[in-house]
């Protein structure tokens, strides 16, 4: 049906037009809400949780085996790999797991798939408290899987949390801070079981020891269990951005299309892969850097501390990392150079790290600082990047998406330096294997040409608004003229 509107009326419309779209865009005010701090803070201290829990056996892992040998299977190789698997359980559970747990995230929100998460990491350091004697190998391992498992209901929440509760401003701050969290429960993994637990023959003592550790563990996920079931909301009453506005009002709330369009976007397929390839080969260096510490330094007094303290030195330089990147993506925007930029530098400082490591324990401890200051201050900047290329998608499931990948390469990576080290005694073609991997996603980063999504909604979002308070309108008119 065709309708006639008179030159009166369609001034009247176009008014009435302007008037409602310098509403929408000048007058609007959004707000922030003081419980996003404790929300924050608890969401660290659960990743903290569930990333000391990821690395605390395998930074210990000769001592481990010492403890738990008669149970163990197999040969010393078969025994060294199923204390690596505490590890790598935590990449394999993960790439199944995303899926329902993002789906969870999507159906019912930030609190209930958190609190899963907390739970489950709950159960699993619980189930660990009854395994400290030399025969029950099998108790700590069914404890790690269930913690395992609980890490896909938290590791891809960073960019979500961050753009549901803050500001436009400080995204990439607070992603930085919620991904710091799980990296300052890395550096405790790899500091606190090689200070608490001694390498020593006295069996007694590393198991009264591993109980400290196991009940300490224990305590704070319960407490961090019931501080998110009190605290946690699954988003603030109204919108802190209109980025996030946005997005709420223009993406499709179905979990499967999301998934369908994230998946055909090119340049987030690129990200991908490059993520994955710098992730996973942090992971692996993380998981292994035990034996390649004690390769060049096993002769030395209190070598199995110093490659704790040599993790330590790695996390605690990409603390500062994330947060110097998340502070240079706020103030920049940025985001492929400093991608790039980050990734570049990982590469160069690995090298660095392959080439010098066996001059001396203390050149390690600088090297290792340095690589982990741009390979771990590397996560943030590339979730944040990968939000923005996919705007207006749902922000947990982009960046669970990435650790899908950085599982899927940690796991292959992880798989193949340990049978360098372990079979072929080749720790050093090990490290430059590594070296490779952060040569190529470079490059792989360099082809990545997607314009800044977010940004573009942030700063330049009139049109979008523009047109659908015209279409709103015209709709409106119609609906007069036929009636």
């Amino acid at each position: 049906m065709t309708c006639i509107v008179s030159n009166d009326e369609q001034s009247n419309i176009e008014s009435n037009n302007q008037s409602i779209v310098s509403s929408a865009t000048t007058t609007r005010t959004y707000k922030v809400y003081p419980r996003r701090f404790a929300i924050l803070a608890i969401f660290c201290i659960c990743s903290l949780a569930s990333g000391f829990q990821w690395i605390e056996y395998v930074i210990i892992q000769n001592i481990i085996v010492r403890y738990y040998n008669e149970s163990l299977p197999g040969d010393a190789e078969a025994k060294n790999n199923a204390v690596t698997w505490t590890s790598l359980s935590y990449m394999v559970t993960y790439i199944p797991l995303m899926f329902p747990a993002m789906w969870l995230l999507d159906r019912y929100g930030l609190k209930i798939t958190c609190s899963t998460g907390a739970f489950l990491n709950c159960v699993g350091a619980i189930v660990k408290c009854f395994s400290v004697d030399t025969n029950l190998w099998w108790i700590t391992f069914t404890g790690q899987m269930i913690c395992a498992c609980a890490q896909s209901f938290t590791l891809g929440i960073p960019p979500y949390l961050a753009a549901t509760w803050f500001s436009s401003d400080s995204v990439s701050t607070v992603t930085a801070i919620a991904v710091f969290g799980n990296q300052v429960g890395i550096a405790l993994g790899f500091l606190i079981p090689t200070i608490l637990v001694p390498d020593v023959e006295d069996i007694g003592l590393i198991g009264e020891r591993l109980r400290l550790l196991y009940y300490g563990v224990a305590f704070v996920c319960l407490v961090c269990f019931i501080s998110m079931i009190i605290v946690f909301r699954p988003r603030p009453p109204t919108p802190p951005s209109r980025a996030q506005e946005m997005a709420l009002q223009t993406s499709e709330q179905n979990y499967l299309q999301t998934l369908k369009r994230l998946l055909v976007n090119r340049w987030f397929l690129l990200l991908l892969i490059s993520y994955g390839l710098n992730t996973g080969a942090f992971y692996s260096i993380s998981t292994l850097l035990n034996p390649v510490y004690m390769y060049y330094f096993e002769k030395t007094d209190h070598a199995s501390k110093y490659a704790g303290t040599i993790g330590t030195l790695m996390i605690v330089g990409g603390i500062f990392g994330s947060l110097v990147g998340g502070y240079v993506l706020d103030k920049s925007k940025a985001y492929k150079t400093v991608t790039f930029i980050v990734y570049l530098l990982s590469f160069l400082s690995m090298v660095l790290f392959t080439s010098t490591v066996h001059l001396h324990e203390y050149v390690a401890f600088v090297t290792m600082a340095i690589v982990g200051f741009f390979m771990t201050g590397y996560l943030p900047v590339g979730f944040e990047y990968g939000v923005e290329i996919t705007y207006p998608e749902n922000e947990a499931i982009s960046s669970s998406l990435l650790n899908v990948s950085a599982q899927i390469f940690g796991l292959c990576t992880t798989q193949f330096q340990e049978y360098l080290i372990f079979k072929q005694h080749k720790v050093l073609i090990s490290n430059v294997m590594l070296c490779v991997i952060l040569i190529v996603g470079g490059v792989i980063t360099l082809l990545i040409r997607s314009p800044l999504r977010r940004q573009n909604a942030q700063h330049g979002g009139d049109n979008l608004l523009e047109n659908n308070v015209a279409c709103a309108v015209v709709s409106d008119t119609n609906a007069v003229v036929n009636a």
